[in-house]
């Protein structure tokens, strides 16, 4: 019963996770972008 439950916590966890890494990296990708901007300069 114990390996259910961990089961399903970790499928009810892992799109939290990923969502949470997802939202980083485009806010760190946007604030990337903004400052090449103010900066006059190219992101690649």
């Amino acid at each position: 019963m114990d390996n259910v439950f961990f089961y399903g916590f970790y499928i009810l966890v892992w799109p939290a996770i990923t969502l949470g890494v997802l939202i980083l990296i485009c806010t760190a990708t946007y604030r990337d972008i903004k400052k090449a901007q103010r900066n006059n300069e190219d992101i690649v």
